[in-house]
């Protein structure tokens, strides 16, 4: 159900960017599941590490959200975050879960392997549509609270401490879901940033190998364009 509660639009807001590339990794995973063929040993096997990536990748976004942003709120304005909390300790018992089913569908013989694959299909759509809520839940409730609690200052500092906590090879699989899931104007602000916050071999290496990669090349030409105009 969509809160009722509505932030200051105006006002930073470090859920979007991540929310939108979370969305998208589940839009996909969850095609891929429903047209995979586990007969198919290479497919299967490929797609079952991208689903550990994806999981991954939500895991330490949540890990991220605890030790930043719930810990902060919840000593300015304690029981704020409960119920993001709870929802976070039910996230990491389906990450435990999907990743066990992962596992068999992996040990199992050939003919018990579609089985498997169609209860992952379903397991993960009941996961994905929790999370979808959760995350609707997040830039409406959670994000009204610490807009009322904290500055914008201070929500940059949470936000950059979270992305500076985040080894480069995780932020590349970030990166890469992220940049086709954003409007051109928002990854223009987000390579402007990236250009800014990094050194420059680190940048141009995320720029080659995740972004560059993950877009349509006049997408990308677009986005350098963009900035050789900001920088001229």
């Amino acid at each position: 159900m969509t809160s009722h509660a509505q932030p200051d639009d105006t006002r930073h807001n470090f859920y979007r960017n991540i929310h939108k590339a979370l969305r998208l990794g589940h839009c996909r995973m969850l095609a891929a599941l429903g047209a995979l063929d586990h007969r198919d040993r290479a497919r299967s096997e490929a797609v079952m590490a991208e689903l550990r990536q994806l999981m991954a990748m939500g895991r330490g976004h949540l890990e991220g959200e605890n030790r930043e942003i719930h810990a902060a709120l919840e000593e300015r304005a304690p029981g704020a975050c409960q119920h993001a909390a709870d929802d976070h300790q039910d996230h990491e018992a389906s990450f435990a879960e999907i990743e066990q089913m992962i596992a068999a569908i992996e040990q199992a013989p050939l003919p018990e392997r579609e089985l498997l694959g169609r209860r992952l299909y379903r397991r993960y759509a009941v996961f994905m549509a929790h999370d979808l809520e959760h995350m609707d839940s997040e830039e409406t409730e959670l994000l009204a609270a610490l807009q009322r609690n904290f500055t914008d200052d201070e929500l940059k500092a949470m936000e950059a401490r979270i992305v500076a906590a985040v080894p480069a090879q995780k932020m590349a699989a970030v990166m890469m879901l992220m940049a086709p899931a954003l409007s051109h104007g928002e990854r223009v602000e987000l390579v402007a940033k990236l250009q800014k916050a990094l050194p420059e071999q680190a940048f141009n290496g995320l720029l080659a190998s995740a972004i560059k990669p993950a877009l349509a090349p006049q997408d990308f030409t677009a986005i350098v364009g963009d900035l050789m105009l900001r920088a001229a």
